[in-house]
């Protein structure tokens, strides 16, 4: 069991907190997006690792996670972005009695970002992302927690890198689902 929430365990399915709308609905045309509210908001200053959204979220997921869950974020599109704002969350929620695996998952190799019209099936996550040799997931249950997801893919194809690894259990999780 990872949530304490039990309806939340064993579906198989992505755990979203909430909704997501993005900013623009234009970029271009500087349209922004009506429907863009405070939650969306705090989702882009995780994004760009702002302690206040960090400890936002932490407060909204600490009394969540059951103890002695692992924690594995999905990693950035961006290759060379080794540490991001949903990795300090991560580790600031595998510090309350859960086990540190944050960035067990690296992205070997940048993919374009799906907001700028990047190719993102699950294949193009299994080609750049690998596991760190020198950590391990054997027999954990694992909570993989992403920011947003728009069509799961990375969410499903990091699960089976760590079922591949040894994961018994790997339940998903994103902070927003993109609307």
């Amino acid at each position: 069991m990872v949530f304490k929430n039990d309806s939340w365990n064993g579906t198989g399915e992505i755990v979203v907190y909430s909704n997501y709308h993005r900013y623009w609905i234009d970029r271009a045309r500087k349209i922004k997006n009506p429907l863009f509210d405070v939650f969306s908001g705090k989702i882009l200053d995780l994004k760009e690792g702002k302690p206040q959204a960090i400890r936002y979220f932490y407060n909204l997921l600490k009394e969540e996670i059951c103890d002695g869950v692992t924690i594995c974020v999905v990693p950035s599109s961006d290759s060379e972005k080794t540490e991001t704002g949903l990795g300090k969350l991560g580790e600031m929620l595998a510090a309350d009695q859960r086990i540190n695996k944050v960035y067990f998952l690296q992205r070997k190799r940048s993919i374009p970002k799906l907001a700028a019209g990047g190719l993102r099936n699950r294949e193009v996550h299994m080609r750049s992302i690998e596991a760190v040799e020198d950590m391990s997931v054997e027999g954990a249950i694992v909570l993989l927690m992403d920011d947003v997801t728009t069509t799961g893919n990375s969410l499903y194809a990091c699960r089976e890198i760590l079922r591949m690894h040894g994961a018994d259990e790997v339940e998903m999780f994103a902070l927003g689902k993109a609307i």
